[in-house]
């Protein structure tokens, strides 16, 4: 049980279980209490905090600000008002000196099978306003997307094998899931 603990050259408790109301303070009369007295002790005299709002005791605003301000904190980061499609806010985190990038639509499958044509050289490009969209982020100076059907046409474009990450490599033509289309064990 916390008992409050007077200082040298106070008066005496009223009670010996005295304890000071709320917002209670020493009159300007009484001496100055020692630098680092502990105004609360437990029955063996031992420090120990005293209670929320009283003399000696841990003040209402800080416990109140102990509570609240981690609690903003987490609720901003979980209701986070900064969106990644918020055209107006930037991101310390993106390079300045990248080259900037604009929205290009990337056709579906079928939908460039649909509406490509093919030139004589047997690739089949397909552009891109006349495609359904798929938003996807890339450089501004891609303007079409290349699309093999099978093997064969790579190999009668003179690509074969095609890396993944060069035009017209799909994971369709990559059967054996080795990031090369059209390389050794695929047919």
């Amino acid at each position: 049980m916390r008992q409050f603990n007077t200082p040298p050259q106070w008066p005496d408790p009223p009670t010996a279980g005295w304890r000071p109301p709320p917002r209670w303070r020493p009159p300007a009369s009484w001496p100055a209490p020692p630098d680092g007295w502990a105004f609360w002790t437990d029955e063996h005299g031992r420090t120990v905090r005293g209670p929320v709002g009283r003399y000696g005791g841990a003040s209402r605003i800080k416990v109140v600000a102990i509570v609240l301000v981690p609690t903003a904190l987490m609720s901003l980061v979980l209701v986070n008002p900064w969106r990644a499609d918020d055209a107006s806010t930037t991101s310390p985190f993106t390079s300045t000196t990248e080259a900037p990038l604009g929205r290009v639509e990337k056709p579906t499958r079928e939908a460039a099978r649909t509406a490509a044509s093919t030139p004589p050289g047997g690739e089949t490009i397909a552009p891109t306003s006349s495609v359904a969209p798929t938003s996807t982020i890339l450089p501004t100076t891609q303007s079409t997307v290349v699309v093999y059907r099978d093997c064969a046409e790579v190999r009668a474009s003179g690509k074969a094998p095609l890396p993944r990450g060069n035009p017209g490599y799909s994971k369709a033509l990559d059967r054996n899931r080795d990031n090369i289309a059209c390389g050794p064990g695929d047919s």
